[in-house]
């Protein structure tokens, strides 16, 4: 579904029936007597409906496997569970442990698990959880780790067959930018070489609570059913794609020097070999380009 302005509004004003979970889920807070950690980036959504609403552009379905990553409270996780076969929820505070039993007690297909999910072993975790079968991610993360995630399920030896995710809106921008534009950076060209991103709806500060000071948006990113490239090697072409952008005022050959190695001569070898002029910087490259160098580079060490 494309991106409409005034989602936040009209999802706000939807009549959702049944039993609150977003009161449990506030009631439970304060029983508890949480507080936000400021340097967690805890900024929770506590409204039932616009969450529903969310969930509704996810895709997840009865028979889907999920892993949600910073769960919070557990509205949100408690919400997937009636929509979801199997969900497993990554929390790094355990100070949430009580507010989450709560909100789950009745959700016997979601399980929690306190782990910073930057240090686990995402493939085991989903192994474990949910065996051969495929899943998908839906986070709520802290904007500050947003990239680090990111790149470690786009290149997980388990990929999700997708990633719904609140992201801060520039972000959004830097994730689908085109190869050339001053935005084109390694993580745009990793994500986009995992899979199609589209912005779903825009978030206001004020449906968080605290309210960051930034405005949000909610992503999709659907993995590629094809590979768009077919790098020989795929785990050195992600590595072709940090070091073609770690210094960015640098020529390629000349980033290709510093990350690989490489004398000046095969610098320019590989780069002529993939069709490149050597005097192109990384930022230039679109994918299928930087697929070629990447071959370029197995076949010099073949």
């Amino acid at each position: 579904m494309p991106w409409r302005a005034g989602f936040y509004e009209e999802i706000n004003m939807t009549d959702y029936q049944g039993p609150s979970l977003e009161l449990r889920a506030r009631v439970a807070l304060e029983k508890h007597r949480f507080h936000n950690t400021h340097s967690l980036g805890q900024n929770f959504i506590l409204s039932e409906s616009l969450l529903s609403g969310l969930l509704d552009e996810t895709a997840v379905g009865p028979a889907d496997n999920v892993l949600e990553i910073g769960p919070g409270p557990g509205l949100m996780t408690a919400l997937l569970a009636r929509r979801a076969a199997r969900v497993l929820a990554v929390e790094v505070d355990r100070a949430l442990e009580p507010v989450l039993a709560e909100l789950l007690a009745d959700a016997p297909n979601a399980r929690v698990v306190f782990q910073d999910i930057l240090k686990a072993d995402v493939a085991q975790l989903v192994g474990e959880a949910f065996g051969g079968e495929p899943y998908r991610v839906v986070a709520n993360l802290p904007y500050y780790i947003t990239a680090d995630i990111l790149l470690r399920l786009a290149s997980c030896q388990r990929p999700p067959e997708s990633i719904s995710i609140m992201v801060q809106w520039e972000a959004a921008e830097r994730l689908m930018s085109a190869p050339g534009s001053k935005q084109w950076c390694a993580l745009a060209a990793e994500l986009q070489y995992y899979g199609d991103a589209r912005v779903l709806a825009e978030v206001p500060p004020e449906a968080f609570d605290p309210p960051p000071h930034v405005t949000s948006c909610f992503m999709r990113i659907d993995a590629h059913a094809e590979p768009i490239v077919r790098p020989k090697d795929p785990a050195l072409f992600r590595r072709l794609i940090r070091a073609a952008f770690a210094m960015r005022r640098k020529t390629l050959a000349n980033n290709l020097k510093a990350s690989f190695g490489l004398s000046q001569q095969a610098a320019r070898d590989v780069l002529a070999a993939a069709g490149v002029d050597e005097r192109t910087r990384g930022e230039a490259l679109t994918l299928e380009e930087l697929c070629r160098v990447s071959d370029a580079i197995c076949m010099l060490h073949t």
